[in-house]
């Protein structure tokens, strides 16, 4: 009677081990789930919308768009240039992972021809610490990081390309030498990670006009000075601003005939001791489009290193 009632439970223990658990599902089934939790976490973490921020590397202004109609896009405008160029690389939510850290962005650098991963890492609030990884030719990876602020009404480069186009086109025509024409570049504040978008409008027997442009913020802050408060100082040029809010005195280089270098500072006006903040730019000229070509006998060369 034991070895019988023995046999009995070995076979219902034998039974229970044959009968398919919900741990073991088809492969088409952990695809399909897999997919699902990929569109879900999509949702989750990189919601639609637009981020904007500066990357020191190439000194581009980079712009991300997650759009409702699934095609999203990551635009890099030259800073330099005054935003004349920009390129562009696209991708659809097929080509997002998530994790429970990270996004995960799997396309091409804007030619087509190199794979590029965008890593997005959640930051503050909506923003977004951006890793870019490019594999080269050579079998090498090149990559850069930079922050990205949430925008909620037009972009920087977009505000700015309609509002300063037709002027520094004409300007850059007019002032290709010395110390006059339309300068571009990149700002930054001592104690401060993110960086900002400079200009300045320098024209003979004119007010100048330094302009800095905070990436998020739909506004930009105007600074201005006049040619006769220019003074000369050891080969640097300083100036007190009108109208500033984070700078009441300047100080201009001219390391390079196309590049200037320079340094700002606010003090209490009733106390000028007494620092309240300081930082340091980078101010490209702003050429005509004509004069950023490649020589014919250059483009050659540029391809056999490719």
């Amino acid at each position: 009677m034991k070895v019988l009632i023995i046999i009995v439970v070995l076979i219902n223990v034998i039974g229970c081990s044959m009968q398919p658990t919900n741990d073991r599902q088809p492969k088409s089934t952990l695809e399909t789930t897999t997919k699902s939790s990929h569109s879900q976490n999509f949702k989750e973490r990189v919601p639609i919308g637009t981020w904007e921020g500066i990357s020191r590397s190439g000194a581009e202004f980079k712009v991300l768009k997650i759009m409702p109609n699934n095609q999203h896009s990551l635009t890099s405008y030259n800073i330099a240039s005054g935003m004349q160029f920009q390129k562009s690389v696209s991708f659809t939510n097929k080509d997002i992972e998530c994790d429970k850290f990270d996004c995960h962005i799997y396309t091409h650098t804007a030619d087509g021809k190199l794979p590029l991963k965008i890593t997005l890492t959640k930051f503050v609030d909506q923003d977004y610490l951006v890793t870019e990884a490019v594999w080269l030719a050579s079998e090498k990876i090149h990559s850069t990081s930079y922050g990205l602020k949430t925008v909620k009404a037009t972009t920087t480069p977009e505000r700015f390309i309609a509002q300063e186009t037709e002027k520094l086109t004409a300007i850059a025509s007019i002032h290709k030498n010395k110390r006059f024409g339309y300068w571009s570049g990149i700002l930054e504040i001592s104690n401060e990670d993110q960086l900002k978008f400079a200009t300045l409008d320098y024209q003979p027997g004119q007010e100048a006009t330094f302009t800095v442009y905070t990436p998020g913020l739909p506004y930009q802050v105007k600074m201005n000075f006049k040619p006769e408060w220019l003074k000369q100082n050891n080969g640097e040029l300083i100036t007190k601003l009108k109208g500033a809010p984070f700078a009441s005195e300047m100080t201009f280089r001219f390391p390079l005939k196309d590049m200037i270098k320079g340094d700002f500072e606010q003090r209490f006006e009733r106390y000028p001791e007494r620092l309240i903040s300081n930082g340091n730019f980078s101010l490209f000229r702003v050429k005509p489009l004509e004069d950023y070509k490649l020589p014919k006998w250059l483009k050659p060369l540029l391809q056999k290193l490719e």
